[in-house]
């Protein structure tokens, strides 16, 4: 999984849900070449500020909110997925 299909889940709201891939058996032989993603400057601050602000209400969910040991475990990997996510944006955009 790469920082932008992290992002195209956040991005359609099911960040922290598993996505069934649907494929024929022609496609799983033969996976088309996906095309390059251009990024304006500030597509990838929105992005950036989005992941940011999702990953402060894991942790004051976390703090806070009462949740069960599966939950709160589930809600653990999301908001180490999201910091991990936050951590290669943050270096690109400083190397680009």
């Amino acid at each position: 999984m790469t920082i932008g299909d992290l992002a195209d889940a956040y991005d359609r709201g099911i960040a922290g849900k598993p996505v069934a891939a649907r494929r024929s058996p022609a496609s799983a032989a033969a996976p088309s070449p996906r095309p390059a993603r251009v990024l304006t400057a500030d597509q990838g601050d929105v992005r950036l500020a989005r992941l940011k602000a999702r990953a402060d209400g894991i942790r004051f969910a976390l703090q806070y909110e009462n949740q069960t040991a599966s939950k709160a475990k589930l809600l653990r990997q999301t908001l180490q997925n999201l910091e991990l996510a936050i951590r290669g944006m943050e270096l690109t955009s400083r190397g680009s």
